[in-house]
């Protein structure tokens, strides 16, 4: 546990700048009981996460959800899967800077 609150608070620090969206507490809450707690260790993901501003991919009327450990509809039959979960396939796939899609 207490690995995971140091990882925690270094992403803290060197990601302050996000502090003025408004949704920022919710998606550092959501970093770190949803992604790091559950065992997501690599550093890239963790920043990822931390970036993404995922209340933007969703409609509005479901923005104040978009941090919470589920998936939501984003239009067309289709969801944005829930933080955990893009973390772990994220994490799964060992991405490399060099790696091209």
């Amino acid at each position: 546990m207490v690995k995971f609150s140091l990882i925690f608070l270094s992403f803290l620090f060197a990601f302050n700048s996000f502090a003025e969206d408004n949704f920022y507490k919710e998606r550092k809450d959501m970093v770190y009981n949803q992604i790091i707690k559950r065992g997501i260790k690599d550093k890239k993901v963790i920043n990822a996460m931390l970036k993404v501003k995922r209340h933007l991919f969703v409609p509005k009327n479901l923005q104040k959800l978009a941090y919470k450990d589920s998936p939501l509809p984003i239009g067309e039959n289709q969801t944005i899967s829930q933080p955990y979960i893009v973390a772990l396939m994220t994490e799964l796939l060992e991405l490399k800077e060099t790696d091209k899609f």
